[in-house]
């Protein structure tokens, strides 16, 4: 995909056996994907060699952020010791709803001026003190010829959210090689460059992000603060029941059928699927003749039997769950059938490792 990771550091992120890790915490659980990256026909192309995850307790993630650190590296030491990981540098996902994404045209400056200048650049567009905030650009496309301006993205996400996934991820023995959003490793993991428009939703427990992209290239990045969680809350407290039973109605009813599960769990993903109208919507009034060819969707919240086809009537776009292997070589092979690794995988954590190999 035609981007690069907004976070650099001065640790390799290829670990001296050739892989690369990427690691995704999220709300529920905190997932890890080992890849080694190559070549196939001269294109970037990985094959896996170990996924995993681990379950955390409520109130560990928090919309994102990692509120209790001690949970949270006690959980990614138990990841490593049942995986057997080897490699102790990772790359790491950053997804909360104040990640900011926007469009912003640069002069053509190098890398290091382009550091300095980006502040200036940014105190028009972002809401937050930049020194609050951490910043980067994303070239879309070569200079101007006429005015040597970049047109590109700007990312800025809050620094104490990020420093609190650093710090978590370092007490469990573990080094950030690169920080990444969340939302670009689901791009390369699940986007398809050959269409023209294409909507990327990742459905977690607390955050829905968008992703549209033109053959690879982002055009609109928005991170909603509703997910699966609210219709499991929204269903106990309209059915009064506990959020245990809950959750195993969310799991064995869906939102298909005429039972009393049914109908409540279409009516708590009404206000979701508004919003995500309403992003489809934005980005149809500011990309001229952008004709949406699918929405793609994944994550958790994507598994729940019948939201596939309720966003598709919804939107009126056709919607697919796209598996997040499916740009891993090797992800048919008798060893991950026999492994149940496909089970464990997580597009975010797959999208990480695999811009080892861009």
């Amino acid at each position: 995909m035609k981007h690069r990771q907004i976070g650099m550091t001065g640790v390799g992120v290829i670990n001296p056996d050739g892989h690369a890790i990427g690691l995704d915490i999220g709300a529920t659980s905190v997932r890890a994907a080992n890849l080694a990256p190559g070549l196939l026909e001269g294109r970037p192309s990985v094959t896996v060699h170990g996924i995993g995850r681990v379950d955390l307790p409520p109130g560990a993630v928090i919309n994102g952020v990692v509120a209790d650190q001690t949970i949270v590296s006690s959980a990614l030491k138990h990841l490593w010791a049942i995986n057997k990981f080897e490699c102790r540098n990772v790359i790491l996902g950053i997804a909360n709803q104040q990640v900011l994404v926007r469009d912003l045209t640069v002069p053509n400056l190098n890398p290091q001026q382009l550091a300095q200048a980006l502040p200036f650049q940014a105190r028009e567009v972002i809401a937050l003190p930049v020194d609050q905030v951490i910043l980067d650009f994303c070239q879309l496309g070569q200079p101007d010829p006429q005015t040597n301006m970049i047109s590109g993205l700007l990312m800025a996400t809050p620094r104490e959210p990020v420093l609190a996934a650093v710090s978590a991820v370092e007490k469990a023995g573990l080094k950030v090689a690169r920080v990444d959003l969340s939302s670009f490793a689901t791009l390369r993991s699940i986007g398809q460059e050959e269409l023209g428009v294409e909507a990327i939703i990742d459905l977690g427990a607390h955050l829905t992000t968008i992703m549209i992209h033109d053959r690879g290239v982002p055009r609109l990045v928005r991170t909603l603060t509703r997910g699966a969680q609210e219709l499991t809350d929204q269903l106990a407290s309209r059915l009064d029941i506990s959020q245990l039973e809950a959750e195993q109605a969310k799991h064995e009813v869906g939102l298909e059928g005429d039972a009393d599960a049914a109908r409540a769990l279409r009516d708590a993903a009404r206000p979701l699927l508004a919003e995500l109208r309403t992003s489809l919507g934005y980005f149809r009034s500011t990309v001229k003749n952008a004709s949406l060819e699918r929405i793609a969707v994944t994550g958790g919240g994507a598994m729940l039997r019948g939201l596939p086809g309720m966003i598709q009537e919804h939107l009126d776009v056709p919607v697919n769950h796209i598996d997040p292997m499916q740009h891993v070589r090797n992800r048919s092979s008798k060893e991950m059938r026999a492994e149940g690794l496909q089970h464990n995988a997580s597009a975010i954590s797959l999208g990480l490792a695999m811009g080892a190999a861009a």
